[in-house]
């Protein structure tokens, strides 16, 4: 703290205590510094906690969408396959048909 300048103290006294006064306030700005550190290690680790997380629960739900479409596909192809069983004139007319349009319309130029 700033002290008031008596008029007994000699020009040699207020140059010690400015100089105490000084090294105070190194040590004060040296301290804030190490606390200012500290409280960016710390955040820096929340941040990158945090993002680990995150990241963990979206593989966590590309691997749940991943698994649901396998699901969807092997599902349809065994809808497939069970119509093909199930009325077999009917798909070798619509391969047919499916495989006349797609020759007509690549044919044509």
């Amino acid at each position: 703290m700033a002290q008031t300048k008596s008029s007994d103290s000699s020009p040699q006294d207020d140059i010690e205590q400015l100089s105490q006064q000084i090294a105070t306030l190194r040590e004060d700005i040296s301290a804030i510094s190490r606390t200012l550190s500290e409280l960016g290690g710390s955040t820096r680790d929340a941040a990158v906690d945090g993002a680990r997380r995150k990241a963990s629960e979206l593989r966590q739900a590309g691997e749940q969408q991943l698994y649901s479409a396998q699901h969807q596909a092997e599902e349809m192809g065994q809808q497939a396959a069970n119509a093909v069983r199930n009325q077999p004139a009917t798909a070798v007319g619509l391969a047919v048909g499916v495989g006349f349009l797609l020759g007509f319309i690549t044919g044509r130029k």
